[in-house]
């Protein structure tokens, strides 16, 4: 991709014609003629995102939107061979950016430090080196959707098998009772033949009967769910899917084959929710007929129980107590089953969460090796002043971010707990062991007593470990510059010293244009000549680069290709001189502006052993 003019229409830079060239094309001009404003308008009509903090972002934005006032920006681009257009107003997105256009990279005067000193922005600029690193991290985004998705079903299935868990904790007590209540039971119907008789007739009724409650429990357990369903379908119908009206100045509405397939869906949640309704009143009425089926049982089993209480004292409580137990036991039995159902399934959603986990872990396990092959050849490039280098998964804020998370109101002391899960354990290993309750291995791996491993586990549980289990233990991009003999990180570096690390490592990207606003701010002239005019010069025969500077030496060694002269009468910014290098505008307006003046111009000619321009 090749910037080749930029027009503006409107605001301070009204009626600006600028054109670009391959190579290096440098802004000069006093302090208030716009070359800044010219940077962060190219940023703004190609919609590339801030690379500093967000401040640093909201400001950059505004100022382009100050500049630009209710005017418009169009950039002229040559992407591989093809020409576009993109032009964007005030307050509008883009129009004519095209998806897949790869952007330039962009930094404004503080950009180059912060980036230095953001562990996430060494990164970034590793990762610029890599063609495909968007769509890996859009790939992993998913994979990482779905593994949420896959904890969050995990979450609730462990959380209704632990509430089944809850209700049978009575089940042995009751048991018992109930092989009593049978032995009593026996013990009465011995003493006559008709008891006997009606004790068989009432254990009959009692078992269809008890068989019929499991039936009810089940069924309205279902038309609770079934409900559920109705009741958010019912959600989506009565919002539906509207977009808004498409602007009479825009044309014929492009949004309209859009607005028929909503329709459609329309159509089908409608069918949905209808099917729906009758599910609910499909077992609605499975339940009437199995509530119906239930009362004659129970009619009859009264009549007997009264008839036993007639034959014997104390014979028709025990037989009520004997039918109680037997439907309770009948009840908890069912639940038994239905929690062994819910734990199955949290065994196979976590089977295909382990799947999925597997290929996250590829994923980033050959981001990082394509970041170690950028670090060695950006070392090799650089040899032997600067040194890159990439610490697989050592980056560990965010793992202990979320583990404080989860663990707050625990009663833990979670800052200090925190650290020591984040280091002695995977996110997935560490949500893995809370869900199957495995307190040896917590206790084990973390070195923390088991009371306290138990505490975490049941916290972790409760809380969920959506927020966890994707978190990716990012690497750690370590730049470091040679300074006396030996190797200094970038928080030992002076801020002359990393942005010359992070201007020179810039400077090795082949493919992407580089737009810098005053790379020598905090950098000092040795550097410039000795370091930075090397980087520019060989990298501008590979691509293009757009400098605005107030020193002499980036046009005139840097060699630059094309020099611009802004001017400004107070009012509006406009071009002064636009043209060669060797044009006689070009260099009066470097001497005449730049540092030092026409003097020290030729004296630097003369020291560097360059021609004179007169």
């Amino acid at each position: 991709m090749i910037i080749r003019r930029m027009q503006v229409e409107g605001g301070f830079l009204d009626g600006l014609d600028l054109r670009f060239t391959d190579g290096l094309n440098v802004l000069i001009g006093g302090r208030g003629t716009g070359k800044s404003s010219v940077i962060e308008l190219i940023r703004y009509c190609l919609d590339v995102r801030g690379s500093s903090n967000e401040e640093d972002a909201k400001q950059a934005r505004e100022q382009a939107l100050s500049v630009l006032q209710d005017g418009q920006v169009t950039l002229s681009i040559d992407d591989d061979g093809s020409d576009l257009l993109v032009s964007r107003s005030a307050n509008a997105e883009p129009e004519g950016l095209e998806p897949g256009l790869t952007r330039p990279l962009i930094f404004s005067q503080t950009d180059v430090e912060s980036f230095g000193l953001s562990a996430r922005g060494r990164l970034n600029i590793v990762d610029f080196f890599s063609a495909d690193s968007s769509s890996h991290r859009a790939n992993e985004r998913k994979h990482v959707t779905q593994v949420v998705s896959l904890t969050t079903e995990i979450r609730g299935l462990l959380r209704e098998a632990d509430q089944i868990l809850e209700r049978l904790s009575g089940i042995g007590a009751i048991q018992a009772e109930l092989a009593r209540a049978e032995a009593r039971a026996a013990d009465m119907s011995r003493t006559s033949l008709q008891l006997e008789q009606k004790q068989q007739q009432l254990d009959v009724l009692s078992s269809q009967s008890a068989n019929l409650a499991v039936q009810l429990d089940a069924l309205r357990r279902a038309q609770d769910t079934a409900a559920g369903y109705r009741d958010a379908v019912l959600d989506t119908h009565i919002l539906g899917f509207g977009l808004d009206e498409w602007p009479e100045s825009a044309g014929r509405d492009l949004l309209q084959p859009i607005r028929s397939n909503l329709a459609k869906a329309e159509k089908h949640v409608e069918e949905g929710q209808k099917l729906l309704n009758a599910a609910v009143d499909q077992i609605d009425t499975v339940t009437r007929e199995v509530e119906k089926a239930r009362a004659p049982l129970e009619e009859q089993a009264r009549v007997i129980r009264r008839e036993i209480e007639g034959l014997r004292e104390g014979a028709g409580a025990a037989a009520r107590q004997l039918a109680g137990l037997r439907e309770q036991s009948s009840q908890l039995e069912a639940l038994k089953a239905l929690r062994a159902q819910k734990l199955e399934r949290a065994k196979a959603v976590q089977k295909q969460r382990r799947k999925m986990l597997d290929q996250l872990d590829s994923l980033r396990e050959g981001r990082c090796t394509e970041r170690q092959r950028v670090a060695k050849l950006l070392t090799r490039s650089l040899s032997p002043l600067i040194r890159v280098r990439i610490r697989q998964s050592a980056e560990l804020a965010e793992f202990i971010g979320a583990i404080t998370n989860a663990l707050r109101g625990s009663g833990l002391r979670y800052n200090e707990l925190a650290q020591s899960l984040a280091g002695a354990m995977t996110p997935r290993e560490l949500v893995e062991a809370s869900e199957n309750n495995d307190i040896a291995f917590l206790s084990r791996t973390a070195k923390i007593a088991s009371d306290r491993a138990e505490r975490v586990a049941v916290q972790l549980r409760a809380a969920g470990g959506e927020s966890i289990v994707g978190v990716a233990l990012e690497d750690a991009a370590d730049f470091e510059l040679l300074d006396g003999g030996n190797f200094k990180s970038m928080k030992e570096l002076s801020v002359g010293q990393r942005c010359t690390v992070v201007l020179s490592i810039l400077l090795q990207h082949p493919d992407r244009v580089l737009i810098v606003d005053q790379p020598e701010d905090h950098l000092d002239n040795a550097f410039i000549v000795d370091t930075l005019i090397g980087a520019v010069r060989h990298r501008s025969r590979q691509g293009q680069l757009i400098f605005t500077t107030h020193n002499a030496n980036i046009p005139v060694l840097g060699e630059a290709a094309r020099v611009v002269r802004l001017g400004s009468n107070g009012q509006r910014g406009f071009v002064v001189h636009a043209g060669p290098l060797d044009d006689t505008k070009s260099v009066d307006g470097i001497t005449s502006i730049m540092e030092g003046g026409e003097e020290a111009f030729h004296k630097r000619a003369m020291f560097y052993d360059r021609p004179q321009h007169k």
